[in-house]
């Protein structure tokens, strides 16, 4: 039990207060390496998910769609069809002319008007019919939009169903189209007085002249050299449509813009934790310091403290060095040795620190007489090769370095190598989480001696005080029996 100060009239807390800020000492300055250490890793983590996006954006460019991409220009009759050409599609040209539109074989039936159970259209012993490769069950309290719906529903029925009450008709239409018989088996389509055949007609395929060469299609949509063709109505006689296959140099640029600005994004954010100032005299706060400085004033200090932890980093310098030798080391194409700057692509002046400018001007012209080389350029991939080679593309070249550096920081600070989720949870083996696992065993360590030390203070001002007392009191004794 704590006594205070009664005897001798000291405060007695406010001594053990002062003697526990010296023992605490070397705590303070274990919690303030373990924060700089959380902290350090923070950044980690802040460029670790910057490395998986620029990754996830090299991917999305690197679709044919974005890199390779190509226009389909349609001229001639208006409402004939329409094209778009897919990545694999080469520069061409296509003269088409339609005949017919392909269609969908179609069996209309013919039942009772005004019904609505399946009993109205039937009433043998079976109770299931079989569509395409689709078995219908009903029951004979089944109503007929409910059988309707279960066609309609079923993908393997291949058809769609329409009934009308009011006529008791009953249509059933292939969803493919083309020169294809419509399935159906049952007595309830080959052997019912109450629902008959009002009439089949059989689908065909559309017929198309291409560069002269007539075709049968089954669909009226079908692709042809790569490019996709939608037929939406027939030639007018002595006219045609021309489909002339294109670069589709916009968007190429828009895409080579988008990664040069991805890039320059990238570097600034590494280059601007490799180079911060660092403020040594600058220490994670306490608690204690923290309580007598306002929160403009932590703010302040803490944007110090956390400044710099990553000043020259070797993960970081490394991933800047070889991203920029990679933009300015030839790249292989058949034979022919090329760099950026024939592309319009240069790395800026030595204070932007490896930042790619781009003179779109001399892309276009690029891309206008030689877009297989500008597509390669970016997106040629070498996989016989982990590390880098004359083989590789940009966007390869970019992936590769990123990969290297995710995996050293993983190892460095347990970040994530797919996630660029900023508060994905860190993986629990790596050197710093290590690092931090050792500062809070020495932490809790030393919390327990501060707190034997602290009970041992006051065992010994208790000690003090309860001898004063009996001193105290041996006096009162003595001066009564004097007086």
């Amino acid at each position: 039990m704590r006594i205070s100060g009664l005897a001798s009239g000291l405060d007695i807390d406010a001594m053990v207060k002062q003697l526990m800020t010296a023992e605490k000492a070397p705590l303070d300055k274990i919690n303030q390496q373990k924060t700089q250490a959380e902290w350090k890793r923070d950044n980690y983590r802040t460029i670790s998910t910057k490395l998986v996006s620029f990754n996830e954006k090299l991917s999305n460019l690197n679709l044919s769609k974005n890199i390779d991409s190509k226009q389909a220009v349609v001229t001639g009759a208006t409402g004939v069809l329409t094209a778009t050409a897919t990545g694999v599609a080469a520069n061409s040209v296509l003269n088409v002319s339609v005949k017919n539109l392909a269609s969908s074989s179609n069996a209309i039936y013919q039942g009772t008007a005004g019904a609505t159970k399946m009993s109205d259209l039937y009433s043998g012993t079976e109770t299931s019919v079989t569509i395409g490769k689709a078995t219908i069950s009903f029951t004979a309290d089944d109503t007929i939009d409910s059988f309707v719906k279960k066609i309609n529903s079923n993908k393997d029925s291949g058809v769609t169903a329409v009934y009308n009450s009011a006529t008791g008709g009953l249509s059933l239409t292939n969803r493919d189209t083309g020169n294809k018989d419509i399935e159906l088996s049952g007595e309830l389509f080959t052997s019912n007085t109450n629902f008959t055949t009002a009439g089949v007609n059989k689908g065909v395929d559309a017929t198309v002249v291409i560069n002269g060469l007539e075709t049968k299609q089954t669909s009226n949509r079908f692709t042809v050299n790569g490019v996709e063709i939608s037929l939406t109505g027939v030639t007018p006689t002595g006219q045609t449509n021309q489909i002339e296959v294109t670069q589709n140099t916009d968007a190429i640029i828009d895409t080579i813009k988008s990664f040069v600005d991805f890039y320059n994004e990238t570097i600034a954010l590494m280059n601007q934790k490799t180079n911060e100032e660092r403020y040594r005299t600058y220490l994670p706060l306490s608690t204690e310091q923290k309580a007598d400085m306002k929160d403009s004033e932590i703010e302040l200090w803490e944007s110090k403290a956390k400044s710099g932890l990553l000043k020259n980093d070797s993960i970081l310098n490394k991933s800047l060095s070889d991203m920029r030798t990679a933009m300015i080391s030839e790249f292989n194409f058949g034979g022919t040795k090329l760099n950026i700057t024939q592309f319009g692509i240069t790395t800026g002046s030595y204070s932007e620190k490896g930042k790619l400018v781009l003179d779109e001007d001399k892309l276009r012209t690029a891309l206008e007489s030689n877009p297989e080389q500008v597509t390669a350029l970016f997106s040629q991939v070498d996989s016989s090769s982990k590390g880098i080679t004359n083989n590789d593309g940009l966007f390869n070249r970019i992936k590769k370095i990123n990969a290297t550096a995710l995996e050293s920081l993983s190892e460095k600070a347990g970040t994530s190598k797919i996630s660029s989720d900023l508060s994905t949870a860190f993986l629990p083996q790596s050197q710093m989480g290590n690092q931090l696992t050792a500062y809070e065993r020495r932490i809790t360590e030393l919390q327990a001696r501060l707190t034997r030390k602290e009970n041992q203070y006051y065992k010994q001002f208790t000690a003090m005080e309860t001898a004063m007392n009996k001193y105290n009191s041996t006096s009162s004794s003595l001066s009564s029996m004097l007086g």
